[in-house]
């Protein structure tokens, strides 16, 4: 885009955006970001029930948040704002009671229908070239749909797959089935352009001829280093007299199974105890009940068991530079799971122990340099990989991965969809494949 030529304008569609911690939010607005650099004018449509920030006046990207009945949950629970839902050193991994009722979400009744006339007013009093809406909630793409009627180029961003080993509990009954099925055919099907964060996901797609997208993987955001007051605060939280393994965020759900990992901890323990009292394993994050329970197991003794609880994002950043290594779950039955942490692991530079054979994540983590990668799910292959940990050690990724997986070759790639995306071109991405094979 040259600079006398008009700054395109783009609706970026999100329910997850900051200051929620979700990791589903880090995609949307590394993606805002680094898109405006590249010349692209965005407005982010968001839920109001997370709060908001002052508009900062510096460029950033304009931040539109459409009324939610989240908000009525939130207060319910004792809180002023969604976002404190995520502040907790436990959750409890529970869907919403809605989630068996409503098709494809309950964000459908509580969310869309206010972020879709917020969407269609905007595009009134100033339109829009391009919308970009990225799921989960599913039901968001029904706002690129609205917007795609009116003319505007549609690009659905698929951070988990819809039907393709989803990570929501399936619907009670058949009819709900079918209806899920047919909402994912006729929305997806219909955008201009659809891109998945892994290829397991985009294959699934191409195999059902409901599109043929563009992959880009999740990435690491080079603004997001951690600053030295970030590194100070670390100071003390590992064991400096042991080799310390880290685990940074949600330890369980769908496609993270904790269990064959403490089962290896435990024969590690029971078969060589002298190793075994040199290593421990801290997690800086929130655990269910029965997840805390399971790392309070006796015989993991001599092991050191370290729980952190919930950091702030920059400590956790700043944590990972610190450890010995780093490790990544992610459980073979689900295999379009590309973990988000595995690029802010490359981005720290340390070796990563990575469970995760047979996943998007893996597969990964193998191309940049990452060994040993075994299954999850394999607690002797887990627990020798555990000894060389305590032995010889484990090499560290490829320094050149992280500049692979950077927002800024994302938002590149993430670029050359939107400009290709005009209305009413039904390509839905042919022949273009970019981030995770770049």
């Amino acid at each position: 885009m040259s600079a006398t030529a008009p700054a395109r304008r783009l609706l970026l569609v999100s329910y997850f955006y900051p200051p929620v911690r979700d990791t589903g939010a880090r995609r949307p607005a590394a993606l805002a970001k680094w898109l405006g650099r590249l010349g692209w004018e965005v407005t982010v449509l968001t839920s109001a029930a997370f709060g908001g920030r002052p508009e900062p006046g510096d460029g950033s990207p304009r931040v539109i948040r459409a009324f939610d009945l989240q908000t009525w949950r939130a207060r319910l629970a004792g809180h002023r704002r969604g976002e404190s839902l995520f502040d907790s050193d436990s959750y409890s991994g529970r869907p919403h009671p809605l989630a068996r009722l409503v098709v494809p979400d309950p964000l459908a009744l509580a969310w869309a229908p206010f972020a879709r006339r917020a969407a269609l007013a905007a595009h009134r009093e100033r339109p829009f070239d391009r919308v970009l809406t990225t799921s989960p909630p599913e039901s968001v793409h029904a706002i690129g749909r609205a917007l795609q009627r009116r003319g505007v180029g549609w690009i659905a961003d698929i951070r988990d797959a819809w039907t393709f080993e989803p990570h929501r509990p399936p619907f009670p009954t058949a009819l709900q089935r079918r209806l899920d099925e047919r909402l994912e055919r006729r929305l997806l099907g219909a955008a201009d352009r659809v891109v998945c964060v892994s290829e397991p996901a985009a294959a699934d797609l191409r195999d059902r001829g409901i599109a043929d997208p563009a992959v880009i993987a999740n990435a690491w955001d080079p603004g997001d280093d951690p600053g030295p007051g970030a590194l100070a605060a670390t100071e003390g939280r590992l064991d400096r007299g042991r080799t310390s393994l880290l685990y940074t965020g949600r330890f369980g759900s769908y496609g993270r199974d904790p269990r064959p990992l403490v089962e290896a901890i435990a024969s590690l323990a029971r078969d060589a105890p002298e190793p075994a009292s040199r290593l421990e394993l801290a997690i800086a994050g929130p655990l269910r009940p029965d997840e805390r329970a399971l790392l309070g197991r006796r015989d993991l003794a001599p092991v050191a068991i370290t729980l952190l609880g919930s950091l702030g994002r920059e400590e956790t950043l700043a944590l990972q530079r610190r450890a010995d290594a780093l490790l990544l779950l992610a459980q073979p039955a689900r295999s379009q799971l590309v973990n988000f942490k595995l690029f802010e692991y490359l981005a720290a530079g340390v070796p990563i122990l990575a469970l995760a054979a047979g996943t998007e994540a893996g597969r990964l983590a193998a191309a940049a340099g990452v060994e040993p990668v075994v299954a999850a799910d394999d607690p002797a292959a887990i627990a020798a990989a555990l000894g060389r940990l305590l032995g010889e050690g484990l090499r560290g990724p490829d320094p050149r991965a992280a500049s692979r997986f950077a927002y800024p070759a994302a938002a590149e790639s993430m670029a050359a969809v939107l400009a290709g995306a005009a209305g009413g071109n039904r390509s839905a991405g042919a022949g273009v494949r970019a981030g995770s094979e770049r």
